[in-house]
C-alpha cells in the first residue's frame, strides 16, 4: 500500500516518551506544568489526554484550597507531589505496552522467560485496567 502511495502523501509523526519526573517539582513558584508537557506517554493505552484530565481536575482541587495568593505555590507544589505517582506508573505502563508491541515476536522466543512474561501479563491485566479507569486519583 505505502509503494502504491505518493510519497508527499506519506507524513512520518514520531512518537516520543520519557521517564517519569520522579525528584522534580513540576510546579516552579506560580507556575505550573501538566498533561505531555510533564507526563509524555505513548499513545498505546489512550491515557494521555486521560491522564491530563486527572491533572486538571486535581489541579482545581488544590487551588480550591487557596485563600490568598501567597499559597498558589503551596497548592501547586501539593498537586504535583499527589500526582506524580500515579502518571509514573501510567508512563510505565505505556512504556512496557510499547515495548511489548514492539518486541513481542523477539520476547517469545526466549525459552521460559517469553512464555512466564506473557503469563504474568495476562494475570496482572486486570489489575492494570482497574488502576487506569479507577474513578481515585
Amino acid at each position: 500500500m505505502l509503494d502504491s502511495t505518493p510519497a508527499a502523501a506519506v507524513e512520518q509523526r514520531d512518537l516520543y516518551d520519557r521517564w517519569p519526573e520522579f525528584f522534580r517539582s513540576w510546579a516552579d513558584d506560580s507556575t505550573v506544568l501538566v498533561g505531555d508537557a510533564v507526563h509524555p506517554m505513548m499513545p498505546n493505552l489512550g491515557q494521555g489526554g486521560c491522564q491530563a484530565t486527572e491533572d486538571g481536575y486535581r489541579l482545581g482541587e488544590e487551588l480550591a484550597t487557596v485563600s490568598h495568593t501567597r499559597e498558589v505555590g503551596g497548592a501547586l507544589g501539593a498537586y504535583s507531589r499527589k500526582r506524580v505517582i500515579r502518571t509514573s506508573i501510567v508512563q510505565g505502563f505505556a512504556q512496557l505496552g510499547s515495548d511489548l508491541l514492539v518486541d513481542f515476536d523477539l520476547m517469545m522466543t526466549i525459552p521460559i522467560l517469553g512464555p512466564f512474561f506473557l503469563t504474568m501479563t495476562q494475570l496482572s491485566m486486570p489489575w492494570i485496567l482497574r488502576f487506569l479507569y479507577t474513578p481515585e486519583f
